[in-house]
């Protein structure tokens, strides 16, 4: 039997029957099939299948998170931003995925192309019910595959909840098929001929089980496990700011993340202080009915994981810690008091050990150099804090052993960016364009085609007139030549002219043949002359007015050749100089 329980009073919600090998068939099958016609479908047909997923995501919000937090225990508020957080992932593969899976030319005769694996197994865990199945899904769908969702038995509403999304959303039928299975099913689902790989977020002892069981299949496999993140603080850091950022790192979610924040590793010479403020802001945490949304910490997901921390905090304090705050379970309910250990050292259970729970362990370090050494003595190797002066930062992020290094921040997840771990981590990537090609058959393509012109005349370019006075010459780019990475051209500008604020997905620089030129980049106004350059970071709004008396002509390079461009003043996005849209800004905002 497979049972939900409600963690913050110990209730049993509800009660499911694994389904049997007849029923698992059948969904394999159906996802095989509906895989097969979902790889054949244009891009833009996957990519409006995300949009409309997240807009479910958010006409659904309130009766969703309300199930996340009756069944795994987190606050009311964290839910509502764990299912926000979903919907802007599938917004952002919708936006990025032609470019993701457009071909790459490497040489004038051979190309890269990226093609999906087939039906891909997602093995999910319990404490982020809904973010660890779409972080995965929204790539690999966009990418053409289909998934069997096999969700962890402790959040069997949550799994046939995301079903129903799905299903609302206009999903293929089979496409994604969610099965409630006992552990020892699993085995026979990744050996299945239908299932082309498998994603695994969990423990690294269960890790270690699927990883076996796929090799054994040569199955392609990702594997996001545990993790002992570090959060060095060094001397010269913001104490205040570090110590407000610690405890949020620490305590999110009950302690119950991966990327949580487990070791304060702090420079003894500012530890005291830092302790004190840790304390401050912890005691601010408001502890209760997951419900209310004045409650910032709820209970742990089950009784077995109170047990374990438990024992773990009495360990670490025998080996001769100090117990600053909390130690000690609370009832009803799974709830565990928000407790921190000062003085923990290599050999105790709170430094060797992941700790899944609202237990802070503080290290203390004689200098950098032995906080980076400390930060490092894990098996782990999933993400890790750093705070301390920007202009040192650089250096000591290259000495740090971590899948992810965030500066003056704590450590997220961002579907602009790759996300995993080394070590007993585990290995792959989830997010980004890294992800996305995790589950892609990476095809490479010969053909002894004719060499591309090495001259492009004025005369041979059609212009692209963006309105307004604004025209547009894509000299250079994958239209005329399949073997450019880089995507160049000019605009001219009548007078009293400008470009709509806009952004692109890739770095653009820009040079000033003539005229004369106002930049606003990320806010930012700089008047430019004939013979200035400047250039905008991927991702900023910016846009060019032409402020002189004459006509102004901008130079223009892109750093990819596949580029979006959002109009942010609109809010429409287009394909910019693509071969179905190019030049397409002036239509987009109409």
């Amino acid at each position: 039997m497979i049972a939900s329980i409600n963690p913050a009073t110990g209730e049993k919600l509800a009660g499911y029957e694994p389904y049997d090998s007849g029923r698992l068939d059948r969904l394999l099958a159906s996802a095989a099939v509906a895989q097969g016609n979902w790889q054949l479908t244009e891009v833009g047909e996957r990519a409006e299948l995300l949009r409309t997923i997240a807009s479910t995501l958010r006409a659904r919000k309130a009766e969703l998170a309300a199930l996340i937090t009756t069944e795994m225990g987190k606050p009311l508020t964290e839910a509502l931003a764990e299912l926000e957080k979903c919907a802007v992932t599938c917004e952002y593969y919708a936006t990025h995925a032609e470019g993701f899976l457009a071909a790459q030319p490497v040489t004038a005769e051979g190309r890269i192309e990226y093609e999906p694996l087939g039906v891909v197994l997602a093995v999910m865990p319990w404490n982020f019910p809904f973010w660890q199945f779409f972080r995965f899904a929204a790539p690999a769908l966009a990418a053409g595959n289909g998934a069997i969702l096999k969700h962890a038995n402790t959040v069997p509403r949550c799994a046939l909840a995301i079903e129903s999304v799905l299903a609302d959303a206009g999903m293929p039928t089979g496409l994604i098929g969610v099965v409630l299975a006992e552990t020892e099913q699993v085995a026979g689902l990744i050996a299945d001929d239908r299932i082309a790989a498998v994603t695994f977020t969990g423990s690294t002892e269960v890790g270690r089980i699927i990883a076996a069981q796929a090799g054994q299949a040569l199955k392609k496999q990702v594997l996001e496990l545990g993790g002992s993140d570090p959060f060095i603080v060094l001397a010269d850091a913001d104490l205040e700011a570090a110590a407000a950022a610690a405890v949020r790192s620490r305590f999110l979610n009950a302690g119950q993340s991966c990327v949580n924040a487990k070791r304060m590793i702090v420079e003894d010479s500012v530890a005291d202080r830092f302790v004190t403020l840790f304390c401050a802001a912890l005691d601010r945490l408001v502890m209760g009915d997951p419900l209310d949304r004045a409650t910032t910490l709820g209970p742990l997901a089950r009784d077995g994981l109170r047990d374990t921390l438990d024992d773990q905090v009495r360990r670490t304090v025998e080996a001769g810690a100090s117990l600053v705050r909390g130690g000690e379970a609370v009832e009803p309910g799974f709830y565990y008091r928000p407790t921190v250990l000062d003085h923990v050292r290599p050999g105790m259970a709170a430094f060797d050990e992941e700790t899944f729970g609202p237990v802070a362990a503080i290290v203390r370090a004689a200098d950098a150099d032995e906080a980076i050494q400390l930060a490092n003595r894990t098996q782990f190797g999933l993400g890790s804090s750093l705070w301390t002066a920007q202009e040192r930062a650089a250096e000591l992020v290259r000495r740090i052993d971590a899948g992810a290094v965030f500066v003056n921040a704590i450590v997220a997840s961002d579907p602009r960016l790759p996300f995993g771990g080394i070590k007993q981590s585990g290995y792959g990537r989830e997010l980004g364009a890294d992800g996305m090609r995790e589950f892609m058959n990476v095809k490479t393509v010969w053909s002894a085609d004719p060499a591309p012109r090495l001259v492009v005349r004025p005369g041979e370019v059609e212009v692209f007139d963006r309105g307004s006075g604004v025209r547009t010459v894509p000299y250079v780019g994958g239209w005329n030549c399949a073997a450019n990475k880089l995507t160049t051209g000019t605009t001219v500008f009548a007078v009293g002219t400008e470009i709509p604020m806009h952004s692109h997905n890739v770095e653009e620089s820009v040079l000033v043949f003539s005229g004369q030129a106002t930049a606003v980049i990320d806010g930012e106004r700089v008047d430019l002359e004939a013979g200035d350059a400047t250039w905008v970071p991927a991702g900023v709004p910016h846009q060019f007015i032409n402020r002189g008396a004459g006509e102004l002509t901008i130079y223009w390079v892109y750093g990819g050749r596949e580029v979006t461009r959002t109009m942010t003043a609109t809010g429409v996005t287009v394909a910019h100089l693509s071969a179905s849209d190019r030049g397409a800004v002036a239509a987009a905002g109409k």
